[in-house]
């Protein structure tokens, strides 16, 4: 049975550290596939600088050609807003009933999943993952075979500071994946963001 881990997120832009780690996660944890999916709009963040959906899957697209064992899943798309985890699975397994999906998440989402729409089925039927964040101890996680604490390397990288320097007009080519910052320069995203180099 084929091995697909999801990498869920707004990727708001897609940036190295999310390369990095889909691609620790496959050569060490026996992935076959790792999707990034993107999500519309995340229930939990609600964020006025987030770029439109078709244009942060193209990102994703953009970082991800030629690489045959990442996909941009853009599954969330065509769901009702905000999307929830459990639901996106459930259509997940029905398109691809041959699929074994696990979910890759930092210690700072496995502490929320109390609060998720069917969080504890998730943890049941689900492997998780889970990659160190700065600043977020790993909860007690004792009970819950489920759960594989991973040593990912910890990359103090975020969309968010991305964009707060992209608007002040800085130059985070470096941060950026390959074309996504040439993506990102003409469609002028990020106020700030196309300035010359």
């Amino acid at each position: 049975m084929t091995h697909i881990g999801l990498l869920f997120g707004s990727f708001n832009p897609i940036h190295i550290g999310h390369l990095a780690l889909a691609n620790y996660m496959r050569e060490t944890q026996a992935m076959d596939e790792i999707w990034l999916v993107v999500s519309p709009q995340n229930p939990f963040k609600i964020s006025n600088d987030l770029t439109s959906g078709d244009q942060r899957l193209r990102m994703v697209q953009i970082a991800l050609r030629n690489r045959p064992h990442y996909r941009a899943c853009d599954v969330e798309m065509s769901m009702p807003v905000p999307s929830f985890t459990i639901d996106t699975l459930r259509v997940l397994e029905q398109q691809h009933p041959d699929v074994n999906f696990s979910l890759i998440m930092g210690t700072d989402i496995i502490q929320s999943i109390p609060q998720w729409r069917n969080g504890q089925e998730i943890v049941a039927r689900y492997r998780l993952y889970v990659y160190p964040r700065p600043g977020y101890d790993l909860p007690d996680l004792e009970a819950t075979p489920n759960v594989v604490v991973t040593d990912a390397p910890m990359l103090d990288v975020s969309s968010t500071f991305i964009r707060q320097h992209l608007k002040n007009g800085k130059d985070m080519c470096f941060y950026l994946p390959a074309g996504v910052d040439d993506y990102i320069r003409e469609h002028a995203l990020y106020s700030g963001a196309a300035t010359s180099r």
